[in-house]
C-alpha cells in the first residue's frame, strides 16, 4: 500500500498542517468544540496527538 492511501499516515497528516497552517478563530474552535462534544483543551489535545503521530512518521520514513 502506499502511503498515499494509508489512511493512519495521512490523517495525522492533515491534522498536523491544518493545525499548523490555519490561526483558528475562537468563534470557529468553539463551535469545533461544541460539533465533537469535547473542551478546548481536548481539541488542542487532538492536534497535538496527531503533529506527534506525524513527526513518528516522518522519522520512520523520511532518510537523513
Amino acid at each position: 500500500m502506499s502511503l498515499w492511501n494509508d489512511n493512519a499516515v495521512q490523517y495525522p497528516r492533515l491534522l498536523a498542517e491544518i493545525n499548523i497552517t490555519i490561526d483558528f478563530t475562537e468563534e470557529q474552535l468553539n463551535a469545533l468544540c461544541l460539533s465533537m462534544d469535547l473542551t478546548l483543551e481536548e481539541i488542542h489535545e487532538l492536534f497535538n496527538r496527531a503533529n506527534d503521530e506525524w513527526e513518528e512518521l516522518l522519522d520512520k520514513t523520511v532518510s537523513p
